[in-house]
């Protein structure tokens, strides 16, 4: 059954990546870090170690129980002091500045 799923995966990178080519990514965007694995494997610590913050939640047992999508804005120095982030959830607008409460 794995081994299906990483082709399914694989082919599925390969249409992206076709789309990217084409010049999709100017209209929409486009995935570019899938983080894929069993259980327990280190996906939250990978997200987190990429985003430079701990925002997920930590725990015993099936801790991040859905799949999550992430989408990372780059902010300018110039507009933004360095240490300045947020998060957003989907659906609402309140700016999230405390991570603790992100991870709730």
């Amino acid at each position: 059954a794995m081994t299906s799923l990483y082709e399914n995966l694989r082919s599925l990178i390969t249409v992206v990546d076709e789309l990217r080519d084409v010049g999709l990514q100017k209209y929409i965007s486009l995935p570019r870090i899938a983080a894929i694995g069993t259980q327990s494997s280190g996906k939250s610590s990978l997200i987190e170690s990429i985003v430079g913050l701990d925002f997920l939640p930590r725990g015993g047992g099936v801790v991040t129980r859905r799949p999550l999508e992430l989408r990372l804005v780059h902010l300018n120095t110039q507009e933004f002091s360095g240490n300045q982030a947020w998060a957003i959830f989907d659906g609402q607008e309140k700016k999230i500045t405390d991570f603790n409460d992100v991870r709730k």
